[in-house]
């Protein structure tokens, strides 16, 4: 093996709380070009939510998600399923699930996505019906 070869230079060090601009993302495919944490490979957010919010209704089409849970408890409503995610747990969401989050505790996670498509993001209004709503 050429260890030359697997050594691009490309690393980078940085707190996520610096992010907060972002909205938290750190990692992806919308930072300038040049930039050490620009990939199209992957999206990584950092967030804390308070009790009470609530991420409306969505899907993604071409990337899955996956929620990291640090602390806290939320009730994730994937399709027509309702699951609980706690301290400790993760959350894997593939494709062409609609999703809609509830946190009832102050919550800390980190949000993954791959590959790294910020406008993947297709918005449900809660009025339409469950079978009409993803569009293939």
């Amino acid at each position: 093996m050429d260890e030359n070869k697997l050594k691009n230079g490309k690393y980078f060090i940085g707190r996520y709380s610096e992010f907060e601009n972002r909205k938290g993302w750190f990692i992806g495919s919308f930072f300038d070009e040049g930039h050490p944490c620009k990939t199209d490979k992957v999206e990584v957010q950092f967030k804390e939510q308070k009790a009470g919010h609530v991420c409306p209704s969505h899907y993604h089409q071409k990337k899955v998600e996956i929620l990291l849970i640090l602390e806290g408890r939320a009730f994730f409503t994937i399709n027509k399923d309702r699951v609980e995610v706690k301290t400790g747990d993760f959350l894997f969401i593939d494709t062409n699930n609609i999703t809609l989050g509830e946190f009832v505790e102050d919550t800390i996670y980190f949000t993954i996505h791959a590959p790294s498509i910020p406008d993947d993001k297709v918005k449900v209004d809660p009025k339409t019906p469950f079978s009409q709503q993803i569009n293939h």
